[in-house]
């Protein structure tokens, strides 16, 4: 499944660089999205900057994958990010532990006439005969939700 999510914010691509970043920004933007015990370790200087993110998210899977994604997941991911012409770009990898689902992609920041644009691209994928596709399905929305969580929260932030 492909996840593509791209969002225009009123604020220039260096700033949005800033919230997508700094520990302490990225502290208040996981404290307005929907999960639990936020994690966020930060790494290297701008504008190589990693960063490795781990919460408890909650999620309601259909009926016929509930003993394979549990109600409450684990959920790391990491960030590695780097400068790419006008704006920046990073890879990224996301892990649902005990989840058998592969999410791959990245997250880039472009400036636009208004401010500056943030888009996202994922592939999801699980290897789970018959039910791969259900899962693989459920966590790219789930995935695609969360980036739209995160999109407004940071349209929100100054």
């Amino acid at each position: 499944m492909k996840v593509h999510v791209k969002h225009s914010l009123k604020t220039d691509v260096d700033s949005v660089f800033k919230l997508c970043t700094e520990k302490n920004n990225q502290d208040s933007v996981y404290q307005q999205l929907n999960c639990i015990n936020p994690v966020i370790k930060r790494s290297g200087r701008a504008p190589r900057v990693k960063l490795a993110i781990t919460r408890e998210v909650p999620a309601k899977p259909p009926a016929a994958i509930r003993k394979i994604v549990p109600a409450k997941n684990v959920v790391s991911h990491t960030e590695q990010w780097r400068r790419e012409g006008d704006g920046y770009v990073s890879d990224i990898a996301i892990e649902i532990k005990g989840v058998p689902v592969k999410i791959v992609g990245s997250k880039a920041l472009q400036p636009s006439r208004s401010g500056s644009t943030i888009e996202w691209n994922f592939d999801v994928s699980s290897g789970i005969p018959l039910l791969g596709g259900m899962i693989a399905s459920f966590a790219g929305s789930e995935v695609e939700q969360n980036l739209r969580d995160e999109a407004a929260v940071l349209e929100r932030m100054p």
